[in-house]
């Protein structure tokens, strides 16, 4: 029996996918920008097109490109892995007010919850200590860390999973893990990374079945819990019946701000709290009618 798929609540895809939207117009427009200030003005009408039009097919390629590797990936996983595993692929949490991780795929099986990042970067890379340079022609340019991504997010979700409050075997750092795979990937050498690094989903898979074997940790009813709460995870506000939410950093320490009820602000006190953290009490906020408050240490 293969690995079973959850698919995730599509409302908070969408609230992400909605502020990738925004960072990608922010881009754009910064190009334009760019444009106007190295450009003639006589030729910048035949320009800009061009340069919206490539902007826009690199990405394309990027994000098609990405979507095979993912795919080919999820398809290792569900025919490889057994069905003691739950696999949730493009996975999104709102860990933070209008703070997202984005995970390619979740699998939650009987050695803990192994986030994976695939990548379906091609060509020669240099990993050491979570420091990625691509070769380029005889050099080696220094690029994005996806062990560094990966490690974020595995920090990310465990707080997260605190805040669900789950009946877990103990504290979730000791049973979530990063993983990072390149499906496209020629020739790597890594040293000291935080995160392993895996170039074939079924070696992957063959990885994961081993650890099942020789280091179980979550039970069958602990596994269904957990991807559960992934699969059915809403943006904060709509979890927790409010309208907006914010967390505003300062000197004197992090405060969060909800606006809505004082029963959906303390629903958010009570999620900060079960992650471990000092909070105050729920205050109104003086300034602003609507606004309830409390300190996060």
């Amino acid at each position: 029996m293969p690995a079973r798929v959850l698919r995730q609540d599509p409302e908070i895809k969408e609230l992400f996918h909605a502020r990738i939207r925004e960072k990608v117009e922010q881009e754009k427009e910064r190009m334009r920008g760019r444009i106007d200030e190295e450009i003639p003005s006589w030729i910048r009408w035949a320009v800009k097109p061009l340069a919206e039009w490539r902007f826009d097919a690199v990405r394309a390629r990027d994000r098609a490109r990405g979507d095979r590797g993912e795919d080919s990936a999820a398809l290792h996983f569900w025919l490889l892995l057994s069905g003691e595993w739950i696999l949730i692929n493009d996975a999104v949490l709102e860990t933070d007010p209008g703070e997202f991780i984005q995970v390619d795929h979740v699998l939650v099986g009987p050695p803990g919850v192994f986030l994976v990042e695939t990548k379906a970067w091609e060509g020669a890379f240099l990993a050491v200590r979570d420091e990625w340079r691509r070769k380029e022609g005889t050099s080696w340019i220094r690029c994005e860390s996806p062990t560094k991504q990966s490690l974020r997010h595995a920090r990310l979700f465990a707080e997260w999973l605190k805040g669900v409050e789950l009946d877990l075997p103990g504290n979730p750092d000791r049973f979530v893990f990063p993983v990072v795979l390149l499906t496209r990937c020629r020739w790597i050498k890594a040293e000291g990374c935080s995160a392993p690094i895996f170039r074939d989903g079924a070696h992957l898979a063959g990885h994961l079945r081993r650890k099942a074997k020789e280091h179980p940790v979550l039970s069958s009813e602990q596994r269904e819990a957990v991807a559960a709460a992934v699969a059915r995870a809403r943006p904060l506000c709509a979890e927790f019946g409010v309208e907006r939410m914010e967390r505003v950093r300062a000197k004197g320490g992090d405060w969060v701000r909800v606006f809505g009820s004082r029963e959906g602000a303390e629903l958010a006190r009570r999620m900060y709290a079960a992650r471990g953290r000092k909070v105050s009490g729920i205050f109104a906020d003086r300034r602003e009618a609507g606004w309830w408050c409390f300190h996060v240490g």
